[in-house]
Order: structure tokens, then C-alpha cells, then sequence
């Protein structure tokens, strides 16, 4: 190319590089000894400056401090954010009222570039709900955010393909929708809307190795395109036309294969080539400045008074693997192509990394910031190099010496530091006073089961969670593999244990089996993905023999099975109001009522020690809601372990224990016990239970307290009983 300039007219001169700096100061002898014309520096004069902290942000702050002082002094200042990225440092920038860099790394991972990989992630089986909930969760998802939230809540209660949850939150969707329209145009609209949601949301599903024909393919390619122009422009973001431009790409590439199936394989590796090294950040943006930034140390290449380089540590550039083998590179040797050496590219580097330090003319500071910025392993190729010179003409500072001292030195500047005074954290006490108006908030409160257990656990905690509806934030997620079998035996149970006679052990394990895999995809569908082999196999070998354990439980206590999933309210003196649903209602010979309450646990101990201490809380407001003053029995029935564990006085069959208190005198102290702690509420009083001296403070008539779990409360930090975190 050079060759065809100059035959072109074009004059083509090398620019020679020499030392820029004083010869008297320590970096201008550095420069020479680097040229080879005289002895490595031995004594620093602040000329040359090698910092490093720990910590990056602690680095960015006293760097953007430096950088506001250091843009008093007369001259040009280059600075250079190695690897093309200055995120972190435009932080400390923008704190110290200095431009941003707005340099930033390429990445594929950009928030809109995967939403392509999202869209076909849905489209294979098994099912991946994990990837459509991603998507409904995603930043300006395809799908509005308002039908979004209501879909993600249908998904994480029922994570699967066809439940009634998600049909009753599109029948939702569709009415409200509907009734917004005003007139026939904007209902066509709305029909518009439904259509291009229910492509993203419910998009066929097809076998990842025979693959996906091609139309469909280009169907999720043409609404990616779609929906990224839309964005692009309604806000600009280049991000978005990004998006749109490598959806096209991978359409293209898809429609050239010229085949009809498109398998998951292939579509990834299209997908992957097209990202390549993806895109920057949008958001980076560098702002008007009296210095010079550059993503590259080479791009100095003229004299510059100072020089800051940002992130002077271990780099993989260079390190790529050589494309060709030694036979290709003779080949293409033999027709007059001929290649760079292996090794030229690594003087082409090593020459650009030390042209930016041979044209500064005044100061050059190092920056290295990291957990491993002290580890000699992660110094820059060109600090190897240097390491003679910069060994005793540099001055060397750990960046933490400016969190005890008021003043710093730092390349040629004082930073001045002001020590901020640090108050006392409120200490943890057991006694709080209620706001104004909390009183009123008690009436008309309805209590639950779970109420109950928070209340006579900790009355500060039932008084912020239930009283005052203060609620964790929490990310929409699909549930565990514990808690899936837990949902799917819940389920089964309804749908087997229907009013009437109980079906014989062996009907209802043949019928789980029926119902187990269609369940399984409504509900559960996780448990199709081999990462989750174990507990599918465990799903279908346990779950029938605890339909056919729970069945024969039933049968033997001669039960009659009145309802399943039985909502329950109920109001009772003091103005207690209580509801609640029953998993399964039963009669006996009697007609009396019989409460089972099911169970999908690891471990049955923490139930039987409620039944021991008289502490079944569920079990007696659920009687107590059902019967009012009438004779009931109840138990837990712990499908894991295909066991009924009740009272040993109730007169059922099962594992038997013996309690402290029967089921209707554990109503009794648990409505005595709210009437305690709601009356020492409404005197203006709570009670943090998991802080010493809480116990003197419990009023006289609460007789049923629950075990503190101060370590799974979400209010610890408030009531300080373990501080902030």
C-alpha cells in the first residue's frame, strides 16, 4: 500500500522519535536510556510517578481530584485509558466536576444486542422459562411494560406453557386492553398490540436438533428489527439501530444457508459471528476537555507536556493466536503475498507503548487499580521492560495513604484531603414508639396464619410487614427446584383428591402418573432441562407414591373429602378478623371436620415441634375459621415423607405426638396473645423480639411466642439487632 502511495505522488516520511523531556529531569533520563544514550535515572524528582490502590474507585476519586488540580498548570495533557475503556475513571472525573473520557470497552453483551439470542432462547424445547421471563423482565422489553409485569407474576407462579394463571393474566390483559380503546380505530389497534405481545410471549416450540424451519426463523429476526427501529426512533439510541442492523445481518446469513430447518447449533453460531466483539456503551460520551484522550498508547504521537495513563496493568493485546500455519504462510509466500513475521507485531506494539512515554515532555503518572495492582504478575509488558529505570527513578505511592492524611503529593500536586467526621449508628433497642395514625391502621386489619406466626415471632415485625405493608423489593425469579415439586404435588392433589370418597392408593398413583407430565409442562417446566435430570427423576418416582401415601392416609381414618384449596373467613370477639385457604377439607363417619394442611418439605422436624409445643398456628386458626366453637380434628400431611403427623389425642391415624396443648386451646392463646400485642399497639408500643431485654417487655397475656429468626428477617437492619450490612 506504502508502495502505491509514493508511486502515487505522495511524499511518505518516518517520524523520527526522540526524547521530549529535560535531560535534568529523572523521565528525560529515562527517555535516553531508553534510546540507549545514557544511564537509567537513580533518583525521582516527581517527573515519573507509578500509582496504585486497591481499590478502583478509591484510584478514580484521587485521579479525578489530580486531574482538576493538575488542569491549572499550562500545557497539554494526554490521557491515555488503556483498552479502550475510562468507566470507572469518568466516575471519579465527573465527582471532581472534570469532562468525562467517555472512552468504553466493546462488548456483545450490550443490554438490546442479546434480545435477538433472548427471542430464539424461547423458541426451543424443552421450554425455557428462565429465558422468557428475561425477556419479559428486559430494559424496554418488546412487550409493554404493564402486560410484562403481569405475565412475569403468572410465570413465576406457574412456570410452564398453558396454566390457567397465565391464560386468566391474558384474559386479563385482553379486557383491559379492550377497554381503553375508545373507538374502532384504536381497538384495531389493540388487536395489533395483542398479536405482535403474544409472538414474543408464546412462540412455537421446535426440536433444537432437527431445528426451526427458516420462515420462523426470520419471523423473530423481522420482529427484532421491528421493535429496535421503533426505539431507535422514538429515542435515538444507536444501540437500538445496532440491534436492528445485526438482526438483518443474521437474517441474511440465515436465508443464504438456503436449507429448510435451521438447527440450534448453527442459528447460535450465526448469531455469535454476527455479534463479534459487539458494541460500545452508548452512554459513554466524552465531553469537551483541555486534555486529550486516547484509547491507545500509540496514538501519541507527537510531544505532550503531561501524560496520564489509566489502567497501566496486564493487557491481552498482542496475545491472539496467529492465524496461519507455517505451510499456508509459505504458500501464500510462493504467489507473492507475503506476511509481517510472528514477532513484528510485537515490536509494532512494544514501539507504539513507548512512543507515549518518549513525547512527554513534563510529568508521567501510572495508574493501577485492582485487587491485584501490588502483584507484580499484572504490571503492564512495558513496566517489565522499565523496570531498570523505574525501579529508582520513579516515585512509587499506594493510593490508600490518602484515606489518613490531609494532604497527598502526587505527580508534581498536593491534594488536599479533608477528613469527614463519622457519627455513632443508631444502636439497637427492643422498645419503639408507633408513628401517628398507627393506631387507626389497626382497624379493620385481617389476620392470616402467616400473620399469626410473624406477630408471636416478633411484633415489630408483624407490625412493619402487615400493619404497615412495608415490603422487601424483590426481583420476579422462577422458583427453585424445591419449591417446583412443592407446586406440582400441590397441584396433583387438587386435581386427584376431588369431593368424594378418596381414590384407592394404586387408582391415585395411576392417575399422578397421567397427570405428572402434562403438570409438569403447565407448571413446572424447569424440570425438563437436563440441569434439573435429578429432580425430574425424583419428581417421577416420588410424587405418585405420595398421591397413592396421602390417598391411603385418607382411606384408613375413614375420611370423605369435602374440598380442596377452601378459602376461609371468619370474624370472632375483639373484632378479629381471619382468612385464610385450607389445602384439603375432610369429613369423618361423624361429619366432623377434618384439616389437612400439605406439606412439601426436606424435613418434617420444625411441624412436629409445633405440634409438640402447642405452637400449630396454622392448624388451629384454620380449625377455628372452619368450625368456629364445633369439633374438628387436623394434621400436617408431609408429602415428601408420605407422612400425616398430628396429635396424639385427635384419633387419627399417622405419626402421633404427644403436644402441650390440643388445637383449640392453642386458639385460645393464640387469640389472647394478639389481643396482648394488639392492645400494647394501639397503647403506642412494639416489641423488637430479637433485642436483649425484649423478653421483660412482653405484655402478661401473651402466652404463645414463636422462635426469633432474626437472621431471615428483612427488618434486622431497621430495629439494628445486627446492624448495617
Amino acid at each position: 500500500m506504502l508502495d502505491a502511495l509514493e508511486a502515487a505522488g505522495v511524499v511518505i516520511e518516518s517520524m523520527p522519535v526522540t526524547p521530549a523531556a529535560a535531560a535534568g529531569t529523572a523521565l528525560g533520563q529515562m527517555q535516553r536510556w531508553m534510546m540507549g544514550d545514557s544511564a537509567a535515572p537513580t533518583v525521582p524528582d516527581g517527573s515519573i510517578t507509578l500509582a496504585s490502590a486497591a481499590s478502583g474507585l478509591l484510584a478514580a476519586d484521587i485521579i479525578g481530584q489530580w486531574a482538576r488540580v493538575a488542569a491549572d498548570r499550562d500545557g497539554v495533557m494526554a490521557l491515555i485509558a488503556q483498552d479502550g475503556d475510562s468507566q470507572l475513571l469518568d466516575h471519579g472525573l465527573a465527582t471532581a466536576r472534570q469532562p468525562r473520557a467517555g472512552r468504553s470497552r466493546r462488548s456483545p453483551h450490550r443490554g438490546t444486542l442479546q434480545l435477538l439470542l433472548l427471542g430464539f432462547k424461547i423458541s426451543w424445547a424443552p421450554f425455557d422459562p428462565h429465558a422468557l421471563m428475561e425477556l419479559l423482565l428486559f430494559a424496554n422489553s418488546p412487550i409493554a411494560g404493564r402486560v410484562a409485569g403481569r405475565l412475569a407474576d403468572a410465570l413465576e407462579a406457574a412456570p410452564g406453557r398453558g396454566s390457567s394463571e397465565w391464560a386468566d393474566a391474558w384474559a386479563t390483559i385482553e379486557a383491559e386492553e379492550h377497554a381503553a380503546a375508545e373507538d374502532a380505530k384504536a381497538a384495531a389497534a389493540v388487536t395489533q398490540r395483542l398479536t405482535r405481545w403474544r409472538a414474543w410471549a408464546e412462540p412455537s416450540v421446535w426440536d433444537p436438533v432437527e431445528g426451526m424451519p427458516v420462515a420462523e426463523a426470520v419471523a423473530i429476526c423481522d420482529r427484532t428489527i421491528s421493535w429496535a427501529l421503533t426505539r431507535h426512533a422514538n429515542g435515538g439510541d444507536s444501540l437500538y439501530l445496532s440491534t436492528a442492523s445485526l438482526a438483518g445481518d443474521v437474517r441474511s446469513a440465515l436465508l443464504s444457508l438456503d436449507r429448510p430447518l435451521l438447527p440450534r447449533t448453527l442459528i447460535e453460531r450465526v448469531i455469535d459471528q454476527a455479534l463479534d466483539t459487539g458494541e460500545a456503551d452508548p452512554a459513554a460520551i466524552a465531553e469537551a476537555a483541555p486534555w486529550r484522550a486516547v484509547s491507545h498508547p500509540g496514538a501519541i504521537w507527537g510531544p505532550v507536556d503531561d501524560v496520564l495513563w489509566w489502567n497501566f496493568s496486564a493487557t491481552r493485546e498482542g496475545a491472539g493466536r496467529m492465524p496461519w500455519t507455517v505451510a499456508e504462510r509459505a504458500l501464500l509466500a510462493g504467489r507473492g503475498c507475503g506476511l509481517d513475521e510472528p514477532e513484528r507485531e510485537g515490536l509494532a506494539l512494544s514501539a507504539a507503548w513507548e512512543r507515549a512515554i518518549l513525547n512527554c515532555r513534563r510529568r508521567l503518572l501510572f495508574v493501577s487499580a485492582g485487587l491485584e495492582a501490588h502483584d507484580e504478575a499484572n504490571r503492564h509488558p512495558v513496566a517489565h521492560r522499565l523496570a531498570v529505570a523505574i525501579k529508582d527513578g520513579a516515585d512509587h505511592l499506594r493510593l490508600e495513604a490518602a484515606l489518613a492524611s490531609e494532604q497527598q503529593e502526587l505527580a508534581g500536586e498536593t491534594l488536599e484531603r479533608v477528613a469527614i467526621t463519622s457519627g455513632n449508628l443508631p444502636s439497637s433497642r427492643a422498645q419503639w414508639t408507633t408513628p401517628p395514625g398507627f393506631a387507626e391502621r389497626l382497624d379493620g386489619q385481617v389476620e392470616s396464619a402467616t400473620s399469626f406466626e410473624n406477630l408471636f415471632s416478633c411484633q415489630l415485625m408483624w407490625a412493619l410487614r402487615h400493619v404497615a405493608r412495608l415490603r422487601l423489593g424483590r426481583a420476579r425469579a422462577i422458583p427453585d427446584e424445591n419449591r417446583l415439586l412443592g407446586n406440582l404435588a400441590h397441584a396433583l392433589a387438587r386435581e386427584i383428591f376431588i369431593p368424594g370418597q378418596p381414590p384407592a392408593p394404586m387408582v391415585a398413583q395411576v392417575r399422578t402418573v397421567e397427570l405428572l407430565d402434562s403438570a409438569i409442562d403447565r407448571l413446572a417446566a424447569p424440570l425438563r432441562h437436563p440441569s434439573f435430570a435429578s429432580g425430574l427423576a425424583f419428581a417421577r418416582r416420588r410424587l405418585p407414591s405420595a398421591m397413592a401415601a396421602l390417598a391411603e392416609s385418607l382411606e384408613a381414618n375413614q375420611l370423605t373429602v369435602e374440598a380442596t384449596e377452601h378459602q376461609i373467613s371468619a370474624t370472632f370477639e375483639q373484632a378479629l378478623a381471619v382468612r385464610g385457604a385450607i389445602d384439603l377439607v375432610a369429613r369423618d363417619h361423624r361429619g366432623e371436620a377434618v384439616i389437612v394442611d400439605l406439606k412439601w418439605t426436606r424435613n418434617p422436624k420444625s411441624r412436629i415441634e409445633e405440634l409438640k409445643s402447642g405452637q400449630a398456628v396454622q392448624l388451629a386458626t384454620y380449625g377455628a375459621a372452619l368450625t368456629g366453637a364445633g369439633p374438628y380434628r387436623a394434621g400436617y400431611y408431609m408429602l415428601n415423607q408420605r407422612q400425616l403427623l398430628t396429635l396424639a389425642n385427635a384419633g387419627l391415624i399417622g405419626r402421633a405426638t404427644d403436644g402441650t396443648r390440643s388445637l383449640p386451646a392453642t386458639w385460645d392463646a393464640i387469640t389472647a396473645s394478639w389481643a396482648g400485642w394488639r392492645d400494647a399497639a394501639a397503647d403506642g408500643t412494639l416489641v423488637a423480639a430479637g433485642v436483649e431485654g425484649a423478653n421483660a417487655l412482653i405484655p402478661a397475656d401473651v402466652t404463645l411466642i414463636r422462635e426469633v429468626r432474626c437472621d431471615r428477617c428483612d427488618y434486622q437492619t431497621l430495629c439494628r439487632v445486627r446492624g448495617l450490612r
